[in-house]
């Protein structure tokens, strides 16, 4: 039978081959004049060439290894000595995650104004939550009854107007007019506490709210730390203040907040004894190993994702159940799935709540866990609002107070603001998240091991190494490659090969192996690392005809994530992923796993090592390196750790992690971060370890990807290793208009 597509294929053929006056002969025969003929449709190759579902099946298998892991440690626990054990341990590994428990520090409170409305009065006020960071918030007091008042701490969600927000403030409205105190306060980026402001207005640079927290948040992870510190830590220190307070009744606190007011109020309920009662709305609940787990998962904000939580078996869940056995009720609508959360929403957050039933039954303390189920969309409304009454009213022996609301107090949100400006940043003239960050980070990196004395490069080398090898979460074996010949290619010159290796079972990492046809039996090899796809070792002209001309052969690969491997959007909720980074989401979900995307990628790079050591043709006392852009930085780390990379050249990379710290604006996506890596040493400290082998630093670039002058690289460079050491001058610094070909050239000849 004859189909309609080999029909037009066919059929297009013949009029091809007939203007240019070719024969063609039967299928599968080969023409006099070399060409291959048409292939039949039931004799097409079958590769399964979907490499797009190699690295979210590979993710899936090890989230649903974690969730195991985890689910059977919590199954285990059956006492009250067990829950209590569990307790601190998830309170101390969370408080290692985000970076450690700050100093207490003074607050320097000042009331900046007051607002009166009979029922209950407003306080302005602006306090420290570490020095010169300053937290903008208002106190609402109730004007009747008697003190000391069960008091409320509402952390916010992501509004733009902060603590202005209508939907809050008629919350905390009814709230003072009920008897409670309530102290709420901008986030930052949010409110009074914009960081990333556009020039010369009161409004930030960025159109998403949540964008305040990432810009800020994503640099945290290369010194160890987590914005949720930064969060918290404003409730924690706005809870100290309320302890001054003679209105505040110390043993009747509440926490309560909505979206990522009921995410911060899991935090502070894990990480504050003194909070007695909880209303978590809306929050982020789903576990990130959450069930029918589909890459990337749950993942959100980076105040929600707990860096290398997964490893410790712990979860989000983790945080709602270490509240056990104080009150809590968690909210959640069924209209939040696929929309602020992912489409497993409601599945997860049951799940979660099961678990939280089977902890306080065995505290015996059942009837203080509840869980409520709305249906309107994600909110803070007034279902949600009831609820809130309701809970503390009950906790709180306020029944009296009932869950009726009077009208809504309305007023500008100026009248709410704590500052002259309207922000912290021009009135006050404290630190910015940015220099927060800087002044930590600086704080915590160490000296270079290469400028210790007496010297001594080869102990500085191992340290690096081993530090090096444990930050990046490699394998602890290698797998079989079980590599393949995809296709071969007889070019003019040249003999191209498509070759696929497993880095890891079921993780193909592609690449073109292209050589000399004439020439030794036995090539030195150029191994090429992009970020993107390998098919420069292949186009024409190649910026490689030089290297393969003098009788190299190229080795171009794509690592996981890039090129034809980029992974493929998940299976549900198109709503909840189409308006996100899908790269940045899954680096995020490797980095709670404790599998940084980087060290993955490191590990594809010592698998081709692995690759050309398997073949015959390749002699492997001859291998140099290639690292371009933010790939450079996965090229430069496995020749750290590979000796067989016996020279490396780096072209637009990256001149160092802490230039992003430093940066209000750098470009480097998260998939190429390295958690921690700044709690010991930086890119330049890298480059050092590579002695006695050369290395070419070309084009480095800045934060932003701006070229740096060789001037410039230089002083990046000598801040962290002597200029005068042997290791500084293995580094040869160097800038190029023309960046490519030539320098190639150079570089083999002279290293």
């Amino acid at each position: 039978m004859v189909t309609r597509r080999k029909f037009l294929t066919t059929h297009a053929a013949a009029v091809a081959t007939s203007a240019l006056g070719l024969h063609v002969p039967a299928f599968g025969a080969v023409a006099d004049n070399g060409l291959e003929t048409l292939v039949p449709d039931d004799q097409l190759p079958r590769p399964h060439r979907e490499f797009w579902n190699d690295w979210p099946n590979h993710i899936a298998l090890q989230m649903n290894q974690a969730r195991d892991r985890r689910r059977a440690l919590l199954a285990r626990i059956q006492s009250k000595e067990q829950i209590a054990d569990r307790t601190a341990t998830v309170r101390s590994q969370l408080w290692k995650i985000l970076g450690g428990r700050p100093e207490n520090t003074p607050l320097n409170p000042r009331i900046t104004g007051v607002i009166d409305r009979k029922a209950y009065r407003i306080e302005k006020l602006i306090f420290e939550s570490m020095p010169k960071i300053y937290v903008t918030a208002n106190l609402y007091i109730p004007a009747t009854g008697k003190p000391p008042f069960p008091t409320i701490l509402a952390p916010l969600g992501h509004t733009a107007n902060g603590k202005a927000a209508l939907r809050y403030q008629y919350t905390f409205q009814t709230l003072a007019r009920k008897g409670y105190v309530v102290l709420t306060w901008d986030p930052l980026g949010q409110g009074e506490r914009i960081q990333y402001l556009q020039q010369g207005t009161n409004h930030s640079r960025f159109h998403r709210v949540s964008m305040e927290h990432t810009m800020p948040g994503r640099p945290m992870v290369l010194f160890g730390n987590g914005f949720a510190l930064y969060l918290a830590w404003d409730g924690i220190r706005g809870l100290d203040y309320l302890m001054t307070r003679p209105e505040v009744d110390p043993h009747r606190i509440g926490c309560t907040g909505q979206s990522g007011g009921g995410t911060m109020t899991m935090f502070l309920g894990a990480l504050e004894p003194r909070i007695h009662a909880a209303v978590a709305i809306e929050g982020n609940f789903a576990n990130v190993a959450g069930p029918f787990y589909d890459p990337p998962g749950s993942i959100s904000d980076p105040e929600t994702d707990i860096i290398g939580s997964l490893p410790l078996r712990m979860d989000r869940g983790d945080l709602l159940a270490t509240f056990a056995p104080k009150p809590l009720l968690v909210c959640f609508t069924k209209n939040d799935e696929g929309e602020t959360y992912g489409p497993l929403n409601t599945e997860a957050t049951i799940e979660n709540y099961d678990e939280l039933v089977r902890i306080y039954g065995i505290l015996g303390a059942r009837d203080k866990v509840g869980l409520f189920a709305g249906n309107l969309p994600h909110g803070m409304d007034f279902f949600s609002r009831r609820a809130i009454y309701g809970w503390f009213n009950r906790w709180f022996d306020n029944m009296d107070a009932g869950l009726e609301e009077a009208e809504y107090d309305a007023g500008p949100d100026s009248a709410l603001n704590a500052t002259t400006t309207g922000q912290v940043l021009s009135s006050l003239h404290g630190r910015s998240v940015v220099q927060l960050n800087y002044d930590r980070a600086r704080r915590i990196l160490p000296a270079s091991p290469f400028r210790k004395k007496p010297a001594d490069p080869a102990l500085a080398r191992e340290q690096i190494r081993t530090q090096l090898a444990n930050l990046l979460a490699l394998p602890t074996q290698r797998t079989p490659l079980h590599a393949r010949t995809l296709s071969t290619n007889m070019g003019k010159k040249q003999q191209i090969e498509e070759i696929q290796y497993e880095s890891e079972p079921g993780v193909r990492i592609l690449g073109w192996f292209v050589k000399p046809q004439n020439g030794a039996a036995r090539h030195p090899c150029v191994l090429y690392i992009s970020d993107g796809y390998a098919d420069e070792a292949v186009v024409e002209p190649s910026p490689f005809d030089g290297a393969l001309g003098q009788g190299n052969a190229v080795y171009a690969i794509s690592t996981r994530g890039t090129g034809l491997s980029v992974p493929r959007p998940p299976k549900g909720g198109p709503n909840f992923y189409e308006q996100m980074d899908l790269h940045e989401r899954f680096a995020w979900a490797n980095l709670v796993l404790g599998k940084p995307v980087i060290g993955q990628r490191v590990w594809d790079i010592l698998r081709a090592f692995d690759y050309l050591a398997s073949r015959p043709d390749v002699d492997t006392s001859k291998i140099q390196v290639i690292g371009q852009e933010a790939a450079g930085l996965a090229a430069l780390m496995a020749a750290v750790l590979d000796e067989r990379a016996q020279s490396i050249l780096l072209t637009r990379m990256l001149v160092t992690y802490m230039s992003i710290v430093q940066s209000t604006d750098y470009s480097l996506p998260l998939g190429w971060f390295v958690p921690g890596i700044l709690e010991h040493f930086d890119v330049p400290d890298l480059a050092a370890a590579l002695y006695p082998r050369p290395v070419w630093v070309l084009d480095a670039v800045d934060a932003s990807g701006d070229f740096l002058s060789d001037a410039e690289v230089y002083q990046y460079y000598s801040q962290r290793i002597p200029g005068d050491s042997p290791a500084f001058k293995a580094i040869k610094i160097l800038s190029s208009p023309k960046h490519d070909r030539h320098v190639y050239m150079n570089w083999l000849n002279h290293s």
